[in-house]
């Protein structure tokens, strides 16, 4: 006769009703854990590590461990549910709240609201994030940033496919959609070709062309650059790839994206 499981951990309850309910799948199914490691392809001390409750196990790990207790796709989605809960309160996500979309009228708290939709969601790795979004619309480096509040989707395809990301059912996107679009929209990346963006693109063609004279013309009509970097195209070249891309953003934004956000 095999030695009984020890108790479950329910140091984080949500954690372990998880475990919970992967134990009484596998007694159900009347499986021990060495036929249940050759059924799913895990072994036996993952399938008992993801049954104990001290770490939530990966998600991966949960569906195939119920799909070799011969769930039904019915039990695949519930515990996928207790998985991610378990991933929210193992992040410390547990009571909070998601704000409505219809309230969130700043930047700040569009961004602080896609987070709390990922934490909700359990944290899914960035991979599983692209998969359910589907590559073409969210990148790796995308989700990141998002996910980092670093950045905000882009545009509507992006916003959705972040929202598809973090398992929101497709009849809830209008809300975000709306969110999105008022306090980002298409307009908000118009591009206006003020005096100090125009003096910068021309500095960069300068430097890209190798156009010494048009270069020393620019640069000593801009306040601010050390007279080290001032020599040479060459030497703006870190400067004014650093400049471009700030200049652009308070143009195109009116302020620092990252600053906004924090």
């Amino acid at each position: 006769m095999g030695r009984s499981e020890n108790p479950v951990d329910f140091s984080v309850p949500e954690r372990g009703r998880l475990a919970s309910q992967l134990r009484q799948c596998r007694v159900a199914a009347e499986l021990t854990y060495e036929q249940l490691s050759l059924r799913s392809g895990l072994s036996s001390a993952t399938l008992k590590r993801a049954a104990a409750g001290r770490k939530t196990p990966t998600e991966v790990t949960v569906v195939r461990y119920v799909k070799a207790c011969g769930g039904s796709d019915l039990e695949i989605a519930a515990a996928k549910a207790y998985w991610r809960r378990a991933r929210a309160a193992e992040r410390g996500f547990t009571g909070r709240s998601l704000p409505s979309p219809s309230l969130i009228g700043t930047e700040g708290e569009l961004s602080q609201a896609l987070v709390s939709l990922y934490q909700k969601d359990g944290a899914p790795s960035l991979r599983e994030m692209q998969r359910r979004a589907g590559k073409e619309w969210l990148a790796l480096s995308s989700a990141s940033r998002i996910v980092n509040r670093q950045a905000l989707p882009t545009t509507p395809a992006q916003m959705e496919a972040f929202l598809r990301a973090c398992s929101v059912p497709e009849k809830q996107h209008k809300p975000w959609l709306d969110a999105w679009n008022r306090v980002v929209g298409p307009g908000r990346f118009v591009v206006t070709r003020t005096e100090r963006l125009e003096k910068w693109r021309l500095l960069r063609n300068s430097v890209v062309h190798q156009d010494p004279r048009t270069f020393a013309e620019i640069v000593h009509s801009i306040p601010g650059i050390p007279q080290s970097e001032r020599a040479t195209p060459g030497a703006m070249w870190d400067r004014l790839l650093y400049e471009s891309f700030v200049t652009l953003d308070h143009e195109v934004f009116g302020k620092h994206l990252r600053a906004t956000i924090s």
